[in-house]
Order: C-alpha cells, then structure tokens, then sequence
C-alpha cells in the first residue's frame, strides 16, 4: 500500500508531516527521505500528523524512534499528533508510546512546540 507524504514548512524551521496510508517496510524509505531533507542544523520542531496513517509496521515505527532521537540531540521539539486507535494500540503494546509528546490535534501541538521554542530563545540570550 503506498504512503502519501505532504511536507510544511511552517515558520521557523517549524515542520509539519502529514502522512496518510500505510507506513511499512515498502514505504518507510520515503518517510525517512523526507526528514532527512528537512533535518538540518537550523530545525526547531518537527510534528508528525498522522491522522491517515492505517497501518504501522516496525519498519515504520523504527523510523518514528530514529526520527525522535536525533531531534532531542538537536534539541529541537518532536510531536505527533492525530493517532488513529490502532496505530495508538501498537505503539502502546510495544511500551514506547510514553517516549514520544503525542497530541491530539494540531493546535495543541503548536502551543507545545511554541513553548519549546520561547524556553530555547531564552536559554540563548541569557
């Protein structure tokens, strides 16, 4: 099954992911791609919407944790946002579903990813 994938450049090296069908072995070279691209020096946050995503492979979920990792080492924010029951049941049953910021929707995403950003401004004029 394929993986649709739409990338947003929000404001300030703010990204957003929206992803809908399948996201599996066949389909997380894409998905990795993608962030690769987008994963450079200057990123602040990152919000994964998967709200179409059906399916969720370990393939895909390997992408998910890598993906977290190497945001925290740039401290930059990660969130993902609009988990459909089943792919929340997956990643519940493997126990990492507490290691990622998981929001409802979007607009809570964006207050969490502002918040991060306004801590990381202060942290640098001071």
């Amino acid at each position: 099954m394929a993986l649709d994938i739409k990338v947003v450049k929000k404001k300030n090296y703010v990204y957003n992911i929206e992803l809908a069908g399948s996201l599996d072995s066949e389909t997380y070279q894409e998905l990795e791609d993608e962030i690769t691209e987008i994963n450079d020096d200057n990123i602040r946050a990152l919000a994964l919407d998967m709200g179409g995503v059906d399916y969720l492979s370990s393939a895909g979920i390997r992408v998910i944790i890598s993906t977290e990792k190497a945001l925290k080492r740039k401290q930059a924010a990660f969130a993902i946002i609009n988990l459909q029951p089943q792919i929340k049941r997956v990643l519940d049953v493997m126990k990492i579903l507490p290691i990622f910021n998981i929001f409802d929707d979007m607009g809570e995403a964006d207050k969490y990813i502002d918040e991060i950003i306004k801590e990381e401004i202060k942290k640098t004029n001071t």
